[in-house]
């Protein structure tokens, strides 16, 4: 039973026009009107994203947690790594998903991983989690891709259809 949905950020939940901080963030749908969504279904709700402009000191004094905080995120992972600095954190490596999981107390079999990359579905099935596809960001390009690897992966529009997708699971337990 899932406990737990983790969002990527950039390319799932909105875009940005560049990732220079700060820079506008452009969400697909309202993203705490969603997690509110989630919540109410007695399910935690979390992001973890890749943020490599940490690295590259494009990302100012951005205040990632405050974002998170102000959309109801109940807790959130940021790699702050490039993607040559080797960490275990960094996507499609399940550190991230791994420490939220434990924060929270929760198995990984219990959380499910929302993104637009097969980064984000491979970051999931290492780790024992599951996956879903949303077609926004890179997910068009990536379908096919991902598919190929996991064709029983669930695949959405958009972040805000995953409420409906944990109703329905529910109705069938």
């Amino acid at each position: 039973m899932i406990k737990c949905v983790l969002f990527d950020r950039d390319g799932t939940l909105g875009w940005l026009d560049d990732v220079r901080f700060p820079t506008p963030f452009h969400p697909f749908a309202p993203i705490a009107e969603t997690f509110a969504k989630i919540k109410a279904l007695g399910v935690k709700v979390g992001i973890i994203s890749n943020q490599s402009s940490i690295a590259r000191g494009t990302a100012g004094n951005y205040d990632f947690a405050a974002e998170f905080r102000s959309y109801g995120a109940d807790i959130w992972e940021i790699c702050p790594h490039d993607t040559t600095d080797g960490c275990n954190c960094r996507k499609p490596k399940s550190g991230m998903l791994l420490s939220a999981a434990a924060r929270l107390g929760l198995p990984t079999r219990d959380i499910l991983v929302v993104g637009d990359r097969l980064s984000d579905i491979l970051c999931a099935e290492n780790a024992g989690s599951e996956g879903v596809l949303v077609l926004t960001g890179k997910g068009k390009d990536e379908r096919m891709a991902v598919l190929g690897l996991f064709p029983r992966v669930t695949v959405l529009p958009r972040f805000d259809d995953v409420p409906a997708l944990l109703e329905a699971r529910k109705g069938k337990n």
